[in-house]
């Protein structure tokens, strides 16, 4: 019975350790965010933007892609600031956005 309980435990803490080492969730922003297409924004940090992220939008609620459909097109004047959460997708200037905060 015992020797269940310890791999049981084992198998439990390998998960855990497994989970843990999902990707981690990241932080961009906040800066200005431009809509390429329906399901990508780029979003640069700096003025001129010296950091760009690849922001793909597809896992935001509805009222948050609309908009950013309705606002934050290139040829705006007024720019859409904001700061997103999401994990990377492969590289740390990729971000699949999980949420979006916006600052105007």
């Amino acid at each position: 019975m015992r020797l269940f309980t310890l791999a049981g435990a084992v198998t439990l803490l390998a998960l855990s350790s497994h989970l843990s080492h999902a990707r981690p969730a990241t932080p961009a922003g906040p800066g200005r965010i431009i809509r390429e297409n329906a399901a990508s924004c780029v979003l640069g940090i700096g003025t001129p933007a010296t950091l760009k992220f690849q922001v793909d939008t597809s896992t935001l609620p509805g009222a948050d892609k609309d908009r950013l459909g309705q606002q934050c097109e290139s040829s705006r004047e007024t720019p859409c600031v904001v700061t997103v959460q999401g994990n990377e997708m492969g590289d740390p200037m990729k971000v699949k956005t999980a949420s979006i905060n916006w600052y105007n």
